[in-house]
């Protein structure tokens, strides 16, 4: 498990960034969240756990959850 924060999701593309707590941003894309998907209300600045898979393209953050008052 991994914790970062959603710095831009881009919801017409279906996909973003979450800043990691290194500060480098890893690639999610919307079908990566854990139960039911992405929620309505926007994501940006909110906290999260994901897992990290290494893909040819490089890490990707999957089975994202939101932590605190948005989730966990």
């Amino acid at each position: 498990m991994a914790l970062g924060r959603v710095k831009c999701f881009y919801r017409q593309q279906g996909y973003g960034f979450i800043e990691q707590n290194d500060g480098r941003p890893v690639y999610f894309h919307y079908t990566g969240w854990a139960d039911g998907g992405i929620p309505d209300r926007s994501i940006e600045g909110i906290d999260v756990d994901y897992d990290l898979l290494e893909t040819s393209r490089g890490p990707e953050a999957t089975n994202i959850r939101p932590l605190g008052r948005f989730g966990l």
